[in-house]
């Protein structure tokens, strides 16, 4: 028998709302969350006081400094702790968790990979292979996929397949693509093994030490061809992830609505949406996949659907939204061979596969999750998010609500 550890499951995104199907889970109670082609204009620095950290050497406090927007903005504790008991040559491995002094359900977790040239770091969840690090086994490629395989199931809900990718590889590292199917296609997720012991598997992605890790989710998140909102000249940019069967994302959807309206004489904000279905969510994608086709379709058209859905959003069931989706699409003067030539077909498909690996990539795993200017934020307490968009944004002014 095969005896695996699992560094972690995802513990990163403790309290799940509604948790990225089919995607790695934790093993945690339910929570609220938040993973990017062209980037949105750079902003300002988020405005969080400065994370206080434990570090046990010159490595660890340079990392620690470059890791703060990795993790969701808000004052709070951020402890990297080598793990030394596993090696992998030319890199160290961390766990890296943010303690937040307000919503305990924000808290996060991460495992990290840094090499030793401070030029990279991989983060995401980290399993290893007992059996592997006694008995090291290279992995040279597609004939050593079973072992992973097995490793993933572990990880993974649902169907997947393991693709090498060798133009990412690193040193000490084979590049993987797990290919995760959701009953629709298969979106892409990214992985990293040790090459020479086939022990170590990180399922995540690579990241620049050069440059901050907001800049770098701004050039990953596709806005052109995206739904947006707002005016032309917006200096700030939301970009929401969510899934229009989850009760949360229908909640935050209405309050971005009525900040956005109160905010509109003081800032600027373009809000962009992001289809993240989730899995267990049984038309999700299917509501995911209209609101593509009324978005080509006609400007706006894709806002009014999702309000249309969320108002409806208890009593649907698959055939239901099916008729709905047909209905809408006709009194807003699609032709309903048009719809049918758009629905569940290649095109919006994609589209909605692709957003869920821009997702996955930036480190979506729950819904609803936002990105300002790709500064994530766990919008678990009511005023967050305008106390973030003020201090950020508008010389550090306080919410009237956190004044309370």
């Amino acid at each position: 028998m095969k005896h695996y550890r699992s560094l972690v499951l995802f513990a990163a995104t403790a309290l799940l709302a509604c948790r990225a199907g089919g995607t790695p889970q934790s093993a945690a109670p339910e929570k609220p969350a938040v993973t990017p082609a062209a980037s949105p204009a750079p902003a300002a620095s988020p405005a969080a006081p400065a994370p206080a950290a434990k570090v046990a050497d010159p490595r660890t406090e340079a990392l620690v400094a470059w890791l703060g927007e990795y993790f969701p903005w808000g004052p709070g504790e951020l402890k990297v702790e080598p793990l030394d008991a596993v090696r992998v040559p030319g890199w160290r491995l961390y766990r890296a968790t943010k303690t937040f002094e307000g919503d305990q359900r924000a808290n996060d977790q991460a495992f990290l990979l840094a090499d030793d040239a401070g030029k990279t770091v991989l983060a995401g969840d980290i399993f290893v292979e007992e059996e592997r690090l006694r008995a090291p086994k290279p992995v040279r490629g597609p004939e050593d996929v079973g072992a992973l395989r097995e490793l993933l199931a572990r990880f993974l809900r649902g169907r997947f397949d393991v693709v090498f990718e060798p133009s990412r590889d690193l040193p000490s590292f084979k590049g993987l693509t797990i290919k995760h199917e959701t009953g629709y296609g298969s979106y892409d997720i990214g992985a990293y093994v040790t090459s020479g012991d086939g022990a170590v598997l990180l399922v995540g992605r690579a990241w620049e030490r050069a440059k901050s890790i907001a800049a770098q989710r701004r050039a990953l998140i596709r806005v052109d061809g995206a739904p947006t909102s707002g005016p032309a000249d917006a200096t700030v940019t939301i970009v929401e992830y969510s899934d229009m069967q989850c009760p949360f994302c229908k909640k935050r959807a209405a309050d971005l609505d009525a900040l956005l309206a109160k905010m509109s004489k003081e800032l600027k904000v373009r809000r962009v949406s992001k289809s993240f279905p989730i899995a267990d969510h049984a038309w999700a994608f299917r509501a995911s996949s209209a609101g593509v086709c009324f978005a080509d379709f006609k400007k706006g058209l894709h806002a009014y659907w999702k309000s249309a859905v969320f108002a409806r959003q208890e009593t649907l069931s698959v055939p239901e939204l099916d008729t709905f989706a047909l209905d809408f699409a006709v009194a807003n003067g699609m032709s309903e061979e048009a719809f049918r030539a758009c629905y569940l077909q290649g095109g919006a498909v994609t589209k909605v596969l692709d957003d869920l690996a821009e997702g996955f990539a930036v480190r979506v795993r729950s819904t609803p999750t936002y990105f300002v200017d790709g500064v994530p934020l766990s919008w678990f307490s009511d005023p967050l998010m305008e106390d973030y968009l003020r201090k950020t944004y508008l010389k550090g002014a306080a919410s009237p609500a956190a004044a309370k």
